[in-house]
């Protein structure tokens, strides 16, 4: 379970920083200049890929432990 979700947080920040690219592209670009594929992935190998991959990854990471944590204090309240 917290893999997947690891995973998930990983995907999630890969789909922002694509997305971002996107939009900064549509903001600047002309408009006769057309959105390629190419471009979405040149800005998918960025620098700014990696760190929204390791914020979705460190989110993820923490909101699985808080839910691990929360689980145990609820087993040990049951316990009582």
């Amino acid at each position: 379970m917290k893999k997947k979700i690891i995973t998930a947080g990983g995907f999630i920040g890969i789909l922002f920083s694509t997305w971002d690219s996107i939009v900064d592209h549509t903001d600047s670009a002309s408009l006769s200049d057309h959105m390629k594929i190419g471009f979405i992935f040149h800005s998918v190998f960025s620098l700014k890929t990696l760190i929204y991959l390791l914020i979705g990854v460190t989110s993820e990471w923490i909101i699985s432990v808080m839910i691990n944590k929360i689980s145990e204090l609820h087993q040990e309240w049951n316990d009582f």
